[in-house]
């Protein structure tokens, strides 16, 4: 039989699971039920699974470096920089490293099986950008995720810094992207480029967008005047807006 080629291990172990299945309907030579039957038989004669799953990760102290990071196995992997204790403890399982403080988990990663990889998270270090938003155009955490973010923020990075200039508008970009920690991030980019459309591309307009496109206002049911023909007239008529003239020029409308 060929070796299954999967992209990672959710699509190989998709495929295990499948093949199992599958097999449940085969009958080895010379039983009398097919293996799926046999199991149901065998499955209640068998003791219960344990309450927890075993915890299959290898356990470490670490240290974090200058750059927010800890070394595990060569690779180093980032921490959030608002949350950087000094010493921690990082438990690797075979597909993702979590770091911890404590009881408190303040980062998890994809495992890197490389040598000496940088392993980042760029939202780990919006909080430091923050204080100095004039890293932000050399800050390495973030070249990987700038390649691929949406053209939508390059715009509003432009109009923000066009808008502020001497970094309040570099700050004010970072605590946008900053809201990835509490929305998804479709849904931030259409946040972003409604503002830019309303004109009020700032956190706060940013906001208002958000909370409009996860909670649209219903739209609301026509007027029935059938009641009132006298008021029919009115809902159609045209404003008058030479009267704004008038007041202009201090008459009396």
């Amino acid at each position: 039989m060929p070796l299954p080629e999967v992209a990672d291990y959710v699509a190989l172990n998709a495929h295990l699971l499948a093949a199992c299945q599958a097999d449940d309907a085969r009958q080895v030579a010379g039983q009398p039920t097919p293996i799926g039957t046999a199991w149901q038989h065998e499955q209640p004669h068998l003791r219960s699974l344990p309450a927890h799953d075993f915890d299959c990760a290898v356990q470490r102290e670490v240290t974090l470096n200058g750059y927010s990071q800890v070394v595990f196995e060569t690779n180093r992997y980032s921490v959030p920089t608002d949350q950087a204790y000094r010493h921690l403890v990082l438990q690797a399982t075979p597909f993702e490293v979590r770091i911890l403080y404590a009881t408190h988990e303040l980062a998890r990663h994809p495992r890197c099986y490389g040598r000496e990889q940088d392993i980042w998270d760029p939202l780990h270090y919006l909080p430091l950008l923050e204080q100095r938003p004039g890293a932000l155009e050399h800050a390495r955490p973030l070249r990987q995720w700038r390649a691929e973010w949406p053209p939508v923020y390059e715009q509003l990075l432009v109009h923000l810094q066009q808008r502020w200039p001497e970094g309040r508008g570099a700050r004010e970009f970072v605590r946008v992207l900053r809201l990835h920690t509490e929305f998804p991030a479709a849904l931030l980019a259409q946040a972003v480029a409604q503002a830019l459309a309303y004109g009020s591309a700032d956190v706060a307009g940013i906001r208002l967008c958000l909370q409009a496109l996860q909670a649209p206002s219903p739209p609301l049911p026509p007027v029935d005047l059938s009641a009132h023909p006298d008021l029919a007239a009115v809902a159609t008529q045209e404003p008058d807006l030479h009267q704004y003239e008038q007041l202009l020029s201090g008459g009396t409308p």
